[in-house]
């Protein structure tokens, strides 16, 4: 029983520096986007679109945190070290990759003045990036032996596989997501964040895991990107042809806006990504 109680303590703990890191992501995008007042933007205007990108930034801490915890103990108090430093770390590389949806994945587009006009397409092609990338932190940080060096290269492989699905997928859609997602089209928005949460879960399941050296490690990592892209965009028309069978993307996304069609198909395909993330 005291065991019991001492790990329950230590969880409440781990938590509160969780907290502790979403708490200093807030000041941090509070100060970004000091000519937008957020909080009235959330409580006061109902901006959809901030309180996306907020939940996908403060999820995807979160879930980065989570690597961080995986594996043994090392005894209470270096956890507790190993888990703040890492997490300060985590914020810092969520914010490179906010930077990269900005300047790469939806270049062209002022998210933060897309945001403040109620963008709701923005804000869920950013949560996407956020949650994605947490979870690809996750996985980088999860992995015994790799050390710091194999966390941040695989952050960065898996940031260059998000770019690659995004360009992908723009690439082979008869409109440009793009566009939609600046005209404000939130089904494009959440087409968009749902093949990234998709990559990210099968991403965070081929990184994670024991260092089995370089060769290897890097090998297996892009057999099993490769792979999942490959999955991802099968199922994605398998989808389509199943669950809209008198219709399809393009007229669901670009004619009809319709929200529903996407929050239905982009369910499945996340269900889909965990399949995949445990069978490769």
């Amino acid at each position: 029983m005291t065991q019991e109680l001492i790990l329950t303590g230590h969880g409440f703990v781990y938590a509160g520096i969780v907290m502790a890191y979403v708490v200093i992501a807030k000041k941090l995008m509070d100060w970004r986007t000091k000519d937008m007042d957020d909080d009235y933007e959330i409580e006061e205007n109902s901006n959809a679109a901030v309180g996306l990108q907020r939940a996908g930034l403060y999820l995807g801490i979160a879930l980065g945190m989570t690597g961080a915890l995986a594996g043994g103990s090392h005894g209470f108090t270096r956890d507790v070290v190993a888990l703040a430093w890492e997490g300060a770390l985590i914020v810092v590389l969520l914010f490179i990759s906010r930077e990269l949806c900005d300047r790469i994945i939806l270049k062209g587009i002022d998210n933060d003045a897309e945001a403040a006009n109620a963008n709701t397409a923005v804000g869920f092609a950013e949560m996407g990036v956020y949650i994605s990338s947490g979870l690809i932190l996750a996985g980088a940080f999860a992995g015994e032996g790799g050390g710091l060096l194999s966390a941040l290269v695989f952050f960065v492989l898996g940031q260059l596989s998000l770019i690659i699905l995004y360009y992908i997928y723009e690439t082979a859609t008869p409109f440009n997501i793009r566009d939609e997602i600046q005209a404000g089209n939130a089904a494009a928005g959440l087409n968009a964040a749902g093949m990234m949460v998709a990559l990210g879960i099968i991403l965070k399941s081929s990184i994670s895991g024991p260092a089995m050296g370089w060769a290897r490690d890097l090998s297996a990592f892009g057999v099993n990107a490769a792979a999942g892209l490959l999955m991802l965009f099968i199922f994605r028309f398998i989808i389509d042809w199943l669950l809209l069978p008198s219709t399809d993307y393009e007229t669901e996304i670009k004619r009809d806006r319709n929200l529903a069609a996407m929050a239905l198909t982009e369910g499945v395909l996340l269900a889909m990504a965990v399949i995949i993330a445990a069978v490769l």
